[in-house]
Order: C-alpha cells, then sequence, then structure tokens
C-alpha cells in the first residue's frame, strides 16, 4: 500500500498490476496525531492483501491540503473526515468552500466522530441519516444532523458513509468495501480480520481469496475447507472428490471455471501458505515443515517455496529472524493455465 505524507502530491491513477486503482483521502483535524488513522491503513493493506480487483492507496492529510479545483483535483474515490468523540468539528467560510467541493468531486464520504458536524457546517445534515457518538446527540438535536433510526455504531445513507468513532471504523470501511468488490468479499475481510461475531472456523489468506473468486461456490468453500483439514497428508483429488460426494470430473471442471488451475494445484498454494506461516512464525526445523505440510522432502517444499515466493526456505527463514519487511517476501499471484504435465508432479 503507499501511504503519501501530507506535503506530497500524488498524480499517478493508472490501474496498478491490472487492478483497478481506488484513491482515498483520510482527513485529520488540525492538531491530530496521524497514527489515529492507523486503523484504517491497516484495513485498507488488507483489502490489497485480499482482494484482486482492486487496489486501494490510502493519503492522511490535513484539510489544507485537499485540491478541491476541478482542473487539479485528486481522483478519489472516498474521502474520510476522521473526528474524535470529544469535539465537534467546525470550518472558516473558506474551509468550508474547500470541503463542500471536494464531497462534491468523490465517489463517496465518510464521517466519524465530531466530524459528522461538517455536514450541518454545509446544511447537509438532514439530508442523510448518520451514525452519531452519544456524546453528540444533545447538540446533534440543536442542530440540522438526522441520527439513523436504528441508533446504530455505522450508517450508510446513498454516499455518504458515517461511524460514531474510530473504533467502528472498520464495519464502515467494510461496506465501502462492499461497494466496489461486493458483499462476499467484504465478509470474507470481516471474517479474516476477527471482525466476523459468526463462529465459523479460521481460513487462510489463501482460501479467502479463492472463495472470492469463486463468487461463493459452496462446493469451491467445502474443498478447501477439506484441504486445510488435511495440510499433513494431502489427500488425492479422487479422495478429495469422494469425501464431497461428487465425481472426479466434476471437481475437476469446477476448479478450472473458477481459477483455470487443478484442484492439486490449488491445494499445493494452501500447503505453501501454511510452510511460509510455519517458517516465519515458528522455529521448527525446515525439514520438519516439509514433512508438516505434506512435502515429504526438503526439495519438494524448496521448489514450491520459490516458485510462490521467490527465496529457498533458508533464507526466507534467516529474514524472518532478522526482523525483515513482510512486504519484501510477498507471495505472488496465481498463475493461470497451468499444464497437466506440472500438476501430475509430486504433491
Amino acid at each position: 500500500m503507499t501511504i503519501h505524507a501530507p506535503r506530497h502530491g500524488d498524480t499517478d491513477f493508472a490501474f496498478a498490476h491490472g487492478r483497478a486503482l481506488r484513491h482515498i483521502d483520510v482527513v485529520l483535524p488540525d492538531g491530530a496525531p496521524r497514527s489515529s488513522a492507523q486503523i484504517i491503513l491497516d484495513l485498507f493493506e488488507a483489502a490489497n492483501e485480499l482482494l484482486d480487483g482492486v487496489q486501494y492507496r490510502v493519503r492522511i492529510c490535513g484539510l489544507d491540503m485537499l485540491s478541491s479545483g476541478p482542473a487539479g483535483a485528486r481522483p478519489r474515490s472516498l474521502v474520510v473526515f476522521l473526528g474524535d468523540i470529544h469535539s465537534r468539528w467546525q470550518l472558516s467560510a473558506k474551509e468550508r468552500a474547500r470541503v463542500n467541493q471536494v464531497m462534491r468531486l468523490a465517489e463517496r464520504s465518510a464521517f466519524v466522530g465530531g466530524a459528522v458536524f461538517l455536514l450541518d457546517a454545509l446544511a447537509r445534515g438532514q439530508d442523510h441519516d448518520l451514525a452519531i457518538h452519544p456524546n453528540f446527540l444533545a447538540s446533534a438535536g440543536e442542530c440540522s444532523l438526522r441520527q439513523d433510526q436504528d441508533g446504530a455504531a455505522t450508517a450508510v445513507s446513498g454516499t455518504v458513509h458515517s461511524a460514531i468513532c474510530n473504533f467502528a471504523t472498520p464495519r464502515m470501511l467494510l461496506d465501502i468495501v462492499a461497494a466496489d468488490c461486493g458483499r462476499l468479499a467484504a465478509d470474507g475481510m470481516a471474517h479474516y480480520l476477527g471482525l466476523d461475531t459468526g463462529k465459523r472456523p479460521t481460513k487462510s489468506r489463501v482460501a479467502l481469496n479463492l472463495e472470492q473468486k469463486s463468487a461463493g461456490d459452496t462446493l469451491i468453500t467445502q474443498c478447501l475447507a477439506v484441504m486445510q483439514d488435511n495440510i499433513e497428508a494431502p489427500l488425492s483429488v479422487a479422495a478429495l472428490a469422494e469425501s464431497l460426494n461428487v465425481s472426479t470430473r466434476c471437481l475437476q471442471r469446477r476448479f478450472t471455471r473458477h481459477f483455470d488451475r487443478s484442484p492439486l494445484s490449488v491445494y499445493r498454494a494452501l500447503r505453501v501458505e501454511r510452510a511460509h506461516q510455519l517458517l516465519t512464525q515458528t522455529d521448527i526445523p525446515v525439514r520438519q515443515v516439509a514433512v508438516a505440510t505434506g512435502f515429504g522432502s526438503y526439495q519438494s517444499l524448496s521448489q514450491h517455496i520459490r516458485e510462490t515466493y521467490g527465496h529457498s526456505p533458508d533464507v526466507i527463514r534467516r529474514s524472518a529472524f532478522r526482523g525483515v519487511a513482510p512486504e519484501t517476501m510477498r507471495p505472488r499471484r496465481f498463475r493461470h493455465a497451468e499444464t497437466a504435465q506440472a500438476d501430475s508432479r509430486v504433491m
């Protein structure tokens, strides 16, 4: 993810590696620490890891850094005004004109905490149902602000999103991700980030990405669950199909339709992901990692780790213990149209 400091501009608005680029401005009140926007940065970084169709770029800035002129304005898909729960965010006449124009140019706007009072300053409060923090209910009643009838922590009203405080922003932002990528993708992210209250089994990043690509295909979801339950002793395609009460041919066709990959290729991706986790998060000997993830030998593990991460298991292990930033070793995107010969190799 690119994080822009307030003093820098951004003029590259092309597609990023084939993914639609979505620019987001997080606007802080004067004197607010940049760290208050960390939860937003973390969520969109997770979105960039999980979602294939979109890449989010986030800039943190103050009101003085917003371009409001149509000619030089930054094309924003979202502008977030990040207030706190202690004070109303008020505007000067000059700032009012800038915020009003920025809202017109942005696809969506979001208001957190005391930032909802910006809508009152712009005479837009009566147009939207808003999430208002209890600290502000009395003063909101004296203004033109209208609380969402459910009194929820987040609200969506047309292109305007709101959250009662910074801690409620993840749910608000997931609604925005849902608008960009679909509810299935947003729900998968919620589960991955621990924001889902449902008691479902934990899934890996690779599995969530695949479920999103399959648009929630039940057979794919069930098959991925079986694969994750059988990492150390991988099943054959025939055994996978039998456990799901479908034919081998049916299972093969379903994976090819959604991913242009065979079940065994996807299975390997899940096992490589698990191996990487063990290499970077534990001190289990590398050869035991190979056994624990069903590769059997160091040579087999090394081959598939190199294909995915570009480095040998030993290099990844040493780098993890030296504290190398994970961005330097992100997994490569799936390669498509793998040959039957490649899939017939030793799992």
